[in-house]
């Protein structure tokens, strides 16, 4: 079985308090946008909300520490 890797994170930004995510949806082919502790807030969630939780949280420590911070970064 193949796994399909479906969010990429484009890029982040520090804002006060918070960071600003963009990440690419590859399977629905649109850039979402958002602040993090938001999401985290949001009480609606859908089965696409949990499955980018779920990619967030693996990638937690690197968004914390601003690892895509730059388009150089790699994920």
């Amino acid at each position: 079985m193949t796994n399909i890797i479906r969010f990429k994170i484009i890029s982040t930004e520090k804002i006060p308090e918070d960071r600003r995510i963009h990440i690419l949806d590859m399977q629905h082919r649109r850039k979402l946008s958002f602040n993090l502790k938001s999401l985290y807030r949001s009480l609606e969630r859908t089965v696409g909300e949990d499955e980018l939780i779920e990619f967030l949280e693996a990638k937690k420590f690197k968004i914390d520490h601003g690892y895509y911070d730059f388009v150089s970064h790699v994920s």
